[in-house]
């Protein structure tokens, strides 16, 4: 992970321990499923399904695995940033991607039990949620139904050292206007 202030703008590059780990399970996963079907087991109670789900599934799941956070490490990109243009989260597959700072109308901590998320609002809804793909609309709109904003930012996912009040302090850099008070949800 690291931060960078080129012009004030936070950007948070995706956590190369976090990915060093995910490679580690997956070569733990690719050894399994070669034993599996390398050796002999005359403990299994049905061969045949250990042979077919253990190895030969978990097979191709594993060298996809290695070869995705191979890729990820190689080609490390920022998965927060926030700067002149507008706020982008690719935490992951379901992160709500570039919105300009034109499509946002609040921007807002959510402080839950366990974490903090830096939470925006669009201006239009429904123009916003067009461009998004279908599991960040679905996210989008599971957020709305649970009373939080449609934009929820998790800062754990990028690392430790930053948080999502680092974040609100970018925003106030940006468009110190955009910006309301502290939730708390009731619980």
């Amino acid at each position: 992970m690291s931060r960078t202030n080129e012009g004030e703008k936070l950007a948070i590059n995706a956590n190369a321990v976090l990915l060093v780990s995910y490679l580690f399970m997956g070569a733990c996963l690719l050894s399994g499923s070669i034993i599996v079907l390398t050796q002999p087991l005359p403990y299994a109670e049905n061969l045949l399904i250990m042979k077919i789900c253990m190895g030969w599934i978990m097979l191709p799941i594993s060298v996809f695995i290695i070869g995705s956070n191979i890729v990820k490490l190689i080609h490390r990109h920022s998965v927060i940033v926030i700067d002149e243009k507008g706020i982008t989260d690719n935490t992951d597959s379901m992160g709500s991607g570039f919105t300009p700072w034109n499509q946002i109308s609040d921007v807002h901590l959510l402080k839950l039990k366990d974490d903090t998320f830096l939470c925006a609002v669009p201006t239009n809804y429904d123009e916003w949620v067009k461009i998004r793909n279908r599991r960040q609309a679905r996210l989008a709109q599971a957020n709305i139904d649970m009373g939080f904003s449609p934009i929820r930012i998790q800062f754990k996912k990028a690392g430790d050292h930053i948080d999502a009040r680092d974040g609100l302090a970018a925003v106030k850099r940006f468009h110190p206007e955009k910006v309301s008070r502290i939730q708390k949800p009731k619980y």
